[in-house]
């Protein structure tokens, strides 16, 4: 039996509501407090992720961070490696630099480092997952893997690797680490490609179409604030908070069964004691 199933989750459609990039700002802090859904996973690196820590009800991970793609604010690597940072000293601003450049040495202390940090904050660590892909390069794959597996955390693996736009060498490698990793697989279904004006439209069908399975789908909503406002994408944020909190969309999310990382941990624990 697999862990889905053991979990109850065959021929049912079941979702991880998941809130990503929390830290970056106060107001993608308070938007997770206000939407009340528990699961989402931390910028450990950000200036704003420690006042997580202070959650007691919540289904943290560690967003894994090897990027600083916005001007403002520029994030740091925790370990200060050297390939992990352009001149400035600032992690790479894009995804393949950090592909091109990242020693996976440096990578893995990088790592750790954020899972130490945010359990040393009070946040009780349920999963790990990837900021932007960085860390989908096969052998930086491969350790965080290997990183979970001895920590017992899952990893977000996604079933839809093909709709992920990564170059064919990564393919088969990664299909191989997913396969070997022993940790079950979910669909990604991603709201950041979908217009502001149209996020409440979107959820709603996208989510109304989706066949039983499991799914992890990924948000990044915030407050209106002049600080949130600071990301270029403030508007895609902003609109993911305000379809969120539409009844319509409450609706539909309310027609799949709820998951959280921490059940997820807690099965695949008892897979992996």
């Amino acid at each position: 039996m697999s862990l889905w199933e053991d979990m109850g989750c065959s021929g049912k459609r079941v979702l991880i509501l998941h809130h990503d990039d929390l830290g970056i700002t106060v107001a993608q802090n308070h938007a997770y407090r206000r939407l009340g859904f528990p699961t989402g996973s931390v910028m450990v690196p950000s200036g704003w992720a420690m006042a997580l820590g202070s959650d007691s009800t919540t289904d943290l991970g560690v967003h894994v961070t090897l990027t600083s793609e916005w001007a403002a604010p520029r994030l740091r690597p925790l370990t200060g490696g050297a390939s992990l940072v352009d001149a400035a000293g600032f992690f790479w601003s894009s995804v393949p630099e950090v592909w091109q450049h990242a020693d996976i040495e440096e990578a893995g202390r990088e790592i750790e480092a954020q899972i130490d940090s945010l359990a040393a904050w009070g946040v009780e660590v349920t999963h790990l997952d990837s900021h932007m892909g960085a860390g989908l390069r096969p052998d930086i794959a491969g350790r965080l893997v290997e990183i979970a597996r001895r920590r017992a955390l899952p990893v977000t693996m996604p079933e839809n690797i093909d709709d992920l736009a990564l170059p064919d060498v990564f393919r088969d490698p990664l299909l191989n680490i997913m396969r070997d990793a022993g940790m079950p697989r979910l669909t990604i279904v991603n709201t950041y490609d979908a217009p502001a004006a149209d996020r409440r439209t979107w959820y709603i069908d996208t989510l109304s179409q989706l066949r039983p399975g499991v799914y992890h789908l990924l948000h990044h909503a915030q407050v209106p604030t002049t600080e949130g406002r600071q990301l270029g994408d403030w508007e895609k944020r902003q609109a993911d908070l305000e379809a969120l909190s539409d009844p319509g969309v409450r609706r539909v999310l309310g027609e799949f069964l709820p998951l959280t990382y921490a059940e997820v941990r807690k099965a695949y624990r008892q897979y992996h004691p």
